[in-house]
Order: C-alpha cells, then sequence, then structure tokens
C-alpha cells in the first residue's frame, strides 16, 4: 500500500471513530519488507482529536510564553495548545531539534517526544537496542546542559507510561516511570501524576497556577 492510501484509509477511520465510537488518536505507521520481517520507517502520522479539556500548554500560550513541540507531540495534542511544531521521526533528528531549540530560543516551552525508545526498542523488546538508546539520551542531556541557566531553566526527563523491553510480550508494562527534574534549588526526591510536570512547567515559567490537575515541585 503507498504511504498516501495508508493516511488516506487512516483520516478515512478518524472520521468514523468519533462520537461514540470517539478514540483519542488513529496512528498511520508506514512500513516495509517482507512478510516476517517488516521493519517502520519515518513518515508516521498520529491523526488526534482535540484534547477533552483545557491543557498546561494553553495555559502557558494564554501567559505570552511560545509552545515549541518536538516529534509527534504535537499532533498528538491536535495543535492545541501549540505555537511551532518541529519535526523528530527518530531520537536522533528529534535530539538534534530540542539541541538548536536550546540554543537558538529566548524564553518558552520546549515539549520533545523521543519515540524511537518506545516504538522502536521498548515493544520490540529489543534491551541492547534500548540502552544504546538510553545511552544517547544521557550524552545529549550532557550536551543540553551546557546551554542552558542553572539559575533560569527548567529541564524534566520523564516517560508517559513504562515499557520494560526484558518482559514478555509488546505491550505497555505497569511499572512507576522515572521523573528527572534539574531547576535551581533541586535535590528532593518526590512520587506523583504526570500531572504535577505541568503544574511545574507553569509555575517555574509564570509564577502562576491552574485549575488543572497536578501539584508543582519546583519553588
Amino acid at each position: 500500500m503507498p504511504v498516501e492510501e495508508l493516511y488516506e484509509a487512516c483520516a478515512a477511520a478518524r472520521q468514523i471513530m468519533t462520537g461514540e465510537h470517539a478514540v483519542g488518536r488513529v496512528i498511520a505507521r508506514p512500513f516495509r519488507g517482507e512478510p516476517g520481517a517488516f521493519e517502520r520507517t519515518t513518515g508516521r502520522k498520529d491523526i488526534a482529536l482535540d484534547p477533552p479539556g483545557r491543557s498546561y500548554m494553553q495555559e502557558l500560550q494564554a501567559a505570552g510564553v511560545p509552545v515549541h513541540t518536538v516529534g509527534k507531540i504535537g499532533q498528538v495534542f491536535n495543535g492545541v495548545g501549540v505555537d511551532e511544531q518541529h519535526k523528530g521521526s527518530t531520537n536522533e533528528a528529534a535530539i538534534a531539534a530540542t539541541a538548536e531549540l536550546i540554543r537558538g530560543l529566548d524564553g518558552g516551552f520546549v515539549f520533545t517526544n523521543l519515540v524511537e525508545t518506545d516504538q522502536v526498542f521498548g515493544h520490540r523488546n529489543d534491551v541492547a537496542g534500548f540502552h544504546r538508546a538510553l545511552q544517547g539520551i544521557d550524552t545529549a542531556v550532557g550536551e543540553w546542559l551546557e546551554h542552558l541557566d542553572p539559575k533560569g531553566d527548567l529541564l524534566v526527563l520523564t516517560a508517559d507510561h513504562g515499557v520494560d523491553p526484558t518482559l514478555p510480550g509488546t505491550d505497555h508494562t505497569r511499572e512507576h516511570v522515572p521523573l528527572l527534574a534539574r531547576f535551581a534549588g533541586d535535590g528532593a526526591r518526590r512520587d506523583g501524576p504526570f500531572a504535577d510536570v505541568g503544574a511545574s512547567v507553569l509555575r517555574w515559567l509564570t509564577g502562576r497556577e491552574a485549575d488543572l490537575p497536578g501539584d508543582p515541585f519546583v519553588p
């Protein structure tokens, strides 16, 4: 099936899966190869519904903070709350785009998804590949830190779900995910929901809080 035909089929499915049949996303995943040896290619497209409620990204926009997304994030939110979307179909491309934004932006919020960690290695039980991906991310973060203001910038590394490549099966796994945050006055340890990240970003960049789930972990 040509890629454009795949996109058309997924767009048709998107139109059907509304109302009582609504699903959050219809995902087009191009691939190549022979039966038994398929491999995904770039060109993934997430066709999403608008978020069901207001997001922290919209709160940032309302406060005048530009919102940049890298990778699939902009599509996942259907562009709602996003000022500019940047491509990042591989970890390498997303890391490079993020580094360019860190070096070039004079303020703002960057929301990056490193898709291969999950899609290529986690779901495929590729432990060695997962390890290499983490090493690549670690190296990139070290370079990002050289360009971040230790007093004014907030860096958060986390995941939206588990995907342990050592466990049987290819579904998401249920362990707690790590959350690492680097900001002036950090050093505490805590547990909390994913919404705490949004609350923390809003407080850090605007000094404000919103009537949304989550409690900030930044001062």
